[in-house]
């Protein structure tokens, strides 16, 4: 199986005249968003929040390390990005309109770009990042109607509508992708006319959602791992399409991992026919649990689960993980600063959540996804 580096290193020296934007160019884009651009000297230089640059005045070797510092995996990702900042097809685009949010008091953090071609405008989404803050506002997706990010993506694809004539194309990955849906369905019709392609790459759904799914598949695209664990997040439709990643389970979750397709010439994602067992048992079990716990023990859970991150001042993942391998403490830490009666409300839930799980497990053909039966 062959990975975007594949497309990237085939294509490097193809002119988007000599082979049309296509599914393999939007996940480029994606994986791009997590580039750490709001760091760098050039983004102040250039003025890219409300302009654009050549993607290449970013390709200087201390410029990549600078980009790649916040990806999960920086190695993988510097080697994936050095290519794309240097290659014929992609170093002339032009980026800008930067727009980059991060807020403890609102609980927020929002980052999103566009890449202007000469068709198209495409806006991309970036997911959430390794800050704890950016986990804390997906927390409260379960919450609240909206959150902050959701609300500013909407914006931001009004204010790129009005910059020219050009039809729209949106995609993110993870949050990315839920802003990226939630940007279309809750834009004017004027501007929802104009878009053209909506890409949602592994992004979670909606906990209670009430759109129209109509377009799936002709504007709306929404890929999840055949193995996954996020974008099945409140999905109860089926419409989504399995692919095929190199990595199981959570690890299946990084784009850098996903397979295209031989027979595309590498331009499209590897389709698979269905999830895998375990992903659909773990779809039906989290819409089951979820929609038991009350909004009160839903706050109790995303409280505990932040404070356990945060209990000692924690601002991203490195330093949670680096934490928990020197303090293994903190998770006993955090519980014992609550009251009997939610220690034991907390216990319930994660048992209920257990109990859930291999009650699907052992009679998943008695359940539904959609109305349909799981097969």
């Amino acid at each position: 199986m062959a990975t975007i580096t594949k497309f990237v290193e085939k294509y490097k020296d193809k002119t988007f005249e000599q082979v049309p934007l296509c599914e393999a160019d939007i996940v480029v884009g994606a994986i791009f968003s997590y580039a750490s651009f709001e760091k760098t000297k050039e983004y102040v230089k250039h003025s890219l929040v409300d302009r654009t640059c050549r993607v290449s005045v970013f390709n200087k070797q201390k410029i990549v390390d600078q980009l790649s510092e916040n990806y999960l995996n920086p190695k993988a990702f510097k080697k994936f990005l050095q290519p794309v900042l240097s290659y014929k097809r992609y170093r002339n685009l032009q980026i800008g309109y930067i727009k980059n949010f991060f807020s403890e008091e609102r609980t927020m953090q929002f980052f999103t770009f566009t890449i202007f071609t000469k068709n198209y405008n495409v806006i991309f989404f970036r997911g959430t990042d390794v800050s704890l803050l950016g986990w804390k506002e997906d927390f409260n997706m379960i919450l609240e109607d909206k959150i902050p990010s959701q609300i500013a993506a909407k914006k931001y694809v009004k204010e790129i509508s009005q910059l020219n004539e050009r039809p729209i194309i949106i995609a993110g990955h993870s949050k990315g992708g839920n802003l990226a849906y939630y940007s279309y369905f809750n834009s004017n019709q004027n501007v929802r006319k104009r878009i053209v392609g909506i890409y949602n790459f592994d992004g979670p759904s909606f906990y209670e959602d009430k759109y129209d799914y109509s377009e799936f598949n002709k504007k709306l695209f929404k890929f999840v791992p055949s193995d996954d664990v996020v974008g099945i997040v409140f999905e109860k439709t089926k419409n989504y399409i399995p692919i095929s990643a190199n990595k199981r389970g959570i690890n299946s979750h990084d784009l850098l991992n996903w397979n295209f397709s031989k027979k595309s010439d590498y331009q499209k994602l590897e389709r698979k026919k269905s999830l895998t067992l375990t992903s659909r048992v773990f779809q039906i079990t989290l819409n089951i649990w979820i929609n038991k716990l009350t909004k009160k023990e839903a706050k109790e859970l995303v409280d505990f689960v932040v404070g356990i991150a945060t209990c000692n001042q924690m601002k991203d993942l490195f330093a949670l993980k680096l934490d928990i391998i020197k303090q293994r403490k903190v998770y006993l830490d955090e519980i014992a600063n609550y009251d009997q009666e939610t220690k034991d409300r907390l216990k319930q839930i994660s048992r209920d959540l257990v109990k859930t799980f291999f009650t699907v497990l052992l009679h998943i053909n008695d359940y539904k996804v959609n109305g349909e039966k799981v097969e």
